[in-house]
């Protein structure tokens, strides 16, 4: 997409800091790290699709592999880690190409992950949600 910022760092029109990169995918520094230690990585396919659902199987299963080798680092960097990947505007996607964020985490770092409330189903809830979620895999 030719106004996508991640495009762009792809296609090297906009500068980034690149910590891996092969023929598919590629691992860059946010410029905007979560934690003031740094480490923050964003990983993405090399080719633009907006969503998870959108990937090809086989590239999500490299993506995978490469968030796993990443993680490894980063876990060595930091003292815990955060995988975050969202999906939409309603949940935190701002640039719509598929990326994962990748959050070393220190003791006392202050990082805020979106935390929610949490529910409790009524009486028959969790079994009517569970058939309709099943429904929709088909």
């Amino acid at each position: 997409m030719e106004d996508c910022v991640f495009c762009k760092i792809i296609k090297n029109k906009i500068p980034a800091i690149k910590v891996y990169e092969d023929d598919e995918v590629l691992a860059i520094l946010d410029v905007r790290p979560a934690t003031k230690h740094g480490g923050h990585t964003l990983v993405m396919p090399k080719e633009h699709f907006e969503l998870i659902t959108d990937l090809p199987d086989d590239l999500l299963k490299k993506l995978s592999l490469v968030i796993k080798k990443i993680s490894k680092a980063l876990l060595k960097f930091g003292n815990g880690l955060n995988i975050l990947q969202n999906n939409k505007k309603y949940a935190g996607q701002v640039i719509p190409h598929v990326h994962f964020h990748l959050i070393p985490r220190f003791e006392n770092d202050n990082v805020k992950v979106e935390k929610w409330v949490v529910n409790e189903y009524r009486e028959g809830e969790i079994e009517k949600t569970a058939s309709k979620i099943k429904s929709l895999l088909k």
